[in-house]
């Protein structure tokens, strides 16, 4: 059973051990939701009382509901107030304050330094950001909403669950449900998030040619995921492409792929690891 948890609201500090991604089970050291026992009380307040002494998570889980709201509406039309396309961009609007308000918590003061920009560049909210403001700015692609989305869905569960606990209410069938489906579908959620964002590269060097994209999308998208790559707080992107050349090589390995597949797949291969960033040791 995987449990990813979401990033301290504590400013980030590179000195302690949590920021390495690697501490123990009780560190901030993935990019997902954090979830508690359904099941577990942590203290009985009002709404009201909940929403007053944790305003910034009831503004995340406002944002991420409208990221699902509106991707909803923009798969199922026929049943949305809105519009496909603006939905589709009220969407990614809805993440990009999600990401830009988690940015916030995790950096704290602004300033502008090469070193405050080397750290922002190291968290993930940054760089959904990135992701959000980029299909903000250019043509529809379903295949875009599935990070938001899911991302949206895990976290704004693992809220539901927290908010539940803090009113008394840890112990009903909605609190059990989602803390099932954080616990459950955590680990193939982010395989399959990641799996989508690599997925994006060829689609969107496709829609070059059809002319629903300019030239710099690619090389915009590229620089995201070299960061997603890179991150040290949520390794699924360098799982996936592990797991796509463990599969690849199997292939060409076997007697019968013919020696075309076989140079393809190993140009292929070496051409994407050159790509590939270098990787802090964690």
């Amino acid at each position: 059973m995987v449990e990813i948890r979401e990033e301290s609201t504590e400013p980030l500090n590179d000195s302690g051990p949590s920021s390495a991604g690697a501490a123990g089970p009780n560190s901030a050291g993935t990019s997902g939701p954090q979830t508690s026992n359904a099941g577990t009380t942590q203290g009985t307040m009002t709404l009201s009382q909940y929403v007053s002494a944790n305003m910034m998570d009831c503004c995340l889980l406002v944002t991420r509901l409208m990221t699902l709201f509106f991707t909803i509406c923009y798969l199922v039309p026929f049943m949305s107030p809105v519009s496909a396309d603006s939905a589709y961009y009220k969407a990614f609007a809805a993440a990009a304050a999600t990401n830009a308000l988690r940015m916030q918590q995790r950096v704290g003061t602004v300033s502008f330094t090469r070193e405050f920009l080397s750290r922002l560049l190291l968290e993930d909210s940054c760089h959904y950001l990135f992701y959000s403001i980029l299909f903000l700015t250019s043509a529809p692609v379903t295949m875009a909403l599935l990070s938001v989305s899911l991302f949206a869905a895990l976290h704004a569960a693992a809220q539901m669950v927290k908010l539940l606990n803090a009113i008394g209410q840890g112990g009903s069938t909605l609190a059990y449900r989602l803390s099932a489906l954080c616990q459950q579908h955590t680990a193939n959620c982010l395989g399959v998030i990641a799996c989508g964002e690599i997925f994006l590269i060829p689609v969107l060097i496709s829609m070059i040619f059809v002319g629903k994209a300019s030239l710099f999308v690619p090389f915009v998208y590229y620089r995201f995921l070299t960061l997603r790559y890179a991150s040290r707080r949520n390794p699924n992107t360098r799982q996936a492409f592990a797991q796509m050349r463990y599969s690849l090589d199997q292939v060409a390995a076997s007697p019968n792929c013919p020696q075309i597949v076989r140079s393809l797949i190993s140009s292929s291969v070496n051409f994407i690891s050159r790509l590939a960033p270098p990787v802090n040791a964690m």
